[in-house]
Formats: C-alpha cells, structure tokens, sequence
C-alpha cells in the first residue's frame, strides 16, 4: 500500500484513516466499542501482570481502571497514570496496554489505565472529572496499592494527553495532590483548531474532519465558558505545573497543538522537553513491537529515568 505521506521506512503507516468518517455513526460506534473489549482482554506482555480494580469517578461513582504490574516492584520507581486516547469517544486500545505494559517493565513501578466514561454516552465534564478523580484517589490509597504517590506521572495520549493536560490543572487549581512529572504524547491541546497542521496533515490517520467534529461530541449542545480543563492551550494560566515532555508525531494532524502546548508551557515558565518525532504519524504504536516504536518507548522511558535519577 502506498504511503500518503512520507512516513520513515522502519513505519508501514496507518492500517486506516479516519477521512471524513461521521463519528456519530452507529457501526463506528461498534467497532470502537469491540476494539475496547478487545484490549480489555489483551493478554500482559513482558514481565508484567493485569488486573481490574474499582476507582472513583465523578460522584463518587465507580468505573474500571487496569492494573498493569511488573514481576519485581523498585520503591524508587514512578507510578504512571495512563488516560487512554480515542477523541475523548473512542475506549482503551490494545496498544495502549502493551505500551502500560513496556513502561510498567522497563520502570518497575505500577501503570494504572483508568476506564473514564466516554462522550458517546457522556459529556463534559464527567470524561475529564472522571481522570481527575481516579488519579485522587489512587494517590489517597497509595499505600494499600504500593504505589509511590511521590513520584506521580500523569501521561496520555491524544484526547487523552488533553484529559492529563487538563488534570494537571485541575490538581493544582484544587491544591489536591502532587504530580512530580506529565508525559503528553501528541495531545490534542486547542479547541479553537488554529495549528497549521490541521491543514497541512488534514488527511492523516487522525484526520482534521474527525478533530472538528470530536469537539461538540465531547462538550453537547452547552460547552462551558470556561475552556480551561476543556482545552489546556486556552487556558488561563499555566503557571506553576509539573514539568513535561511532550511528543507530537511529524505527520499528525496534531502536530501544531503539541508544539503551541509545550512552546505556552515554557513561556510559563515550567520546565518542558519537546520531542517531535520525525517521520512519524498518530498512533503509530499500533506497530508494536517494531523496532522504531520500541525505541521511541525506550527513550520515554530513559527521561523518565533521567528526570527521577533512575539507573
């Protein structure tokens, strides 16, 4: 199949595009639907384990969140929380376990991936008070979870990075808890849709018609007048955050609202890696275990160890 654009040559490319798909339609809705039953049940690899456990959301209400552990526990370690991607509509991917998975192995530190209720059935805010809340109380059970609640990392990935993004603010608006660190990998960052890749890469494998109707599905018939959990590059202010490393891909869509995060963080005054990966496309750990995937998860992995003095 050839390329639609010039992906590196370790990268086959997207196996699908989104295009112009309607993202209301209800056999896209199954299909997201089975690909997250799927994951759910995608077996650990490497040397780690998976459970469920119960979190609470929004309202106290209690969702799903998988447990990904590795065979030996360093204390030293971080503890990631993983919000998992799919346009705040779609669920969790197998990838995104295998990843939980690489992370969970290469770090020995537990990686939880908190099952939010999505925008199919529920809007703004619940998504986003759900990732906030699961994150509040996996640090206030710490100690029954062996968990090291000093050394929180909030990750996520494209909707997902928006919903960390966004709990990283809701957690020092709140005086919650602490973060020491956010991994924020191709987020979708602007409401507004003003990056120029929008237009450059409006046919990658997220697509630039999929990213303006993902927003009304997401926010309903009323969007708040405060964008600042919605959209974290409009937000008021970005002072006084934990330090990032954010990860657009070159040929995504989303590149620009990756970049203008990071670049506004730095502005701000918070200590930011940018890393834009060359060559690469939106979801491109569908291709695991690709040799060029694991090296980009090597290398998460490696500031993570960096950042925490790890050996």
């Amino acid at each position: 199949m050839k390329k639609r654009y010039p992906y590196r040559d370790e990268l086959r490319g997207p196996k699908v595009y989104a295009g112009s798909m309607r993202l209301t339609n209800p056999f896209l809705r199954l299909f997201f639907y089975l690909n997250h039953l799927r994951a759910i049940g995608t077996a650990p690899i490497l040397s780690t384990s998976k459970a469920t456990i119960r979190v609470q959301g929004e309202h106290g209400d209690w969702i799903d969140c998988l447990v990904v552990t590795p065979d030996r526990i360093d204390p030293e370690a971080p503890t990631i929380v993983d919000f998992h991607g799919g346009g705040f509509f779609g669920g969790l991917s197998k990838a995104g376990v295998q990843k939980a998975c690489f992370y969970a192995d290469a770090l020995k530190g537990k990686v939880f991936l908190p099952l939010y209720r999505t925008s199919y059935r529920h809007k703004f805010p619940t998504p986003v008070e759900d990732c906030f809340e699961a994150a509040k109380w996996i640090v206030g059970h710490a100690d029954e979870l062996l968990v090291n609640k000093e050394r929180l990392v909030i990750h996520g990935d494209s909707a997902g990075g928006c919903l960390a993004a966004a709990v990283c603010l809701m957690a020092r608006d709140r005086k919650a808890f602490p973060i020491a660190y956010q991994m924020l990998i191709y987020p979708v960052t602007d409401i507004l849709q003003e990056g120029e890749s929008l237009k450059t890469y409006a046919n990658g494998n997220w697509s630039a018609a999929a990213n303006r109707q993902m927003w009304p599905l997401y926010l309903g018939k009323n969007p708040p007048a405060v964008l600042d959990y919605v959209s974290p590059l409009r937000a008021a202010s970005l002072d006084r955050l934990p330090p990032a490393y954010v990860e657009p891909q070159e040929f995504d869509s989303l590149r620009d609202d990756g970049i203008a995060y990071a670049k506004r963080l730095g502005a701000s005054g918070v200590p930011v890696e940018l890393n834009v990966i060359e060559g690469s496309y939106h979801a491109f750990e569908e291709e695991y275990p690709a040799p060029f995937v694991v090296d980009i998860l090597r290398h998460r992995v490696a500031v993570l160890k960096r950042f925490f003095h790890l050996k």
